[in-house]
């Protein structure tokens, strides 16, 4: 099964992804997501596909601008700053301002899971969803947590985090948290609803076909 081709049957479902992120909010330096459909398809043999539909929001610029601490010109040249910073990333295939920090992007990414290799959205330093493979051949999604307090620090600035996530997968499920599952022909999809940034991060262990965990 490779890449694309390996779900090449799927249709693809797109949800409101909002808790996959289980947030990393320090305000002081994370993006947020909101308004989003993401989806990871996952195969048996560790081949991914991820993409993301929706925005992407610079919390500290965010912040800075609702406080009124930069001036058009400031806020206009550090909107510039993080748009190309993103743009270095080939993956992101649309990035378009929507002004105060906040972005509309569309992100696809491909490859496969094996070893020890780590796979980060948006990057390691600003994670909203991380793929992890283990040598014993596991391999689990999650999204990053937050904690209580910076998730009411960022709804009280207004920041929403809404959205839905799923991963599709024929492979062998070993643990989840998704908020629903429902069965696709030869696939099974696992759904979790975000409605705010107090939703509990996805949580996701998968065994990938042939590689079996070692007993001690």
């Amino acid at each position: 099964m490779g890449g694309s081709k390996a779900f090449g049957i799927i249709k693809r479902f797109w949800l409101p992804l909002g808790a996959l992120v289980g947030l990393a909010l320090v305000l002081g330096a994370c993006y947020l997501p909101d308004k989003f459909k993401s989806e990871i398809r996952l195969g048996r043999n560790g081949d991914f596909a991820l993409s993301f539909y929706g925005e992407l929001v610079w919390a500290p610029l965010f912040r800075d601008i609702q406080r009124g601490e930069l001036s058009p010109s400031e806020a206009a040249a550090k909107i510039a700053g993080i748009q190309t910073d993103l743009e270095r990333d080939s993956n992101f295939k649309s990035i378009e301002s929507l002004g105060q920090g906040r972005f509309k992007v569309e992100y696809h990414r491909e490859g496969h899971m094996q070893g020890s290799e780590q796979v980060t959205f948006v990057r390691r330093n600003a994670i909203i969803l991380m793929l992890h493979a283990y040598p014993d051949g596991r391999v689990a999604i999650y999204g990053n947590t937050v904690k209580p307090s910076d998730a009411q620090t960022a709804t009280n600035m207004g920041l929403s985090v809404e959205g839905e996530f799923r991963v599709v997968t024929d492979g062998l499920v070993k643990d989840h948290n998704a908020t629903s599952v429902k069965p696709f022909g030869a696939y099974t999809v696992y759904i979790w609803k975000i409605e705010n940034a107090f939703s509990p991060p996805p949580h996701f262990v998968m065994q990938r076909e042939g590689v079996w965990p070692t007993k001690k």
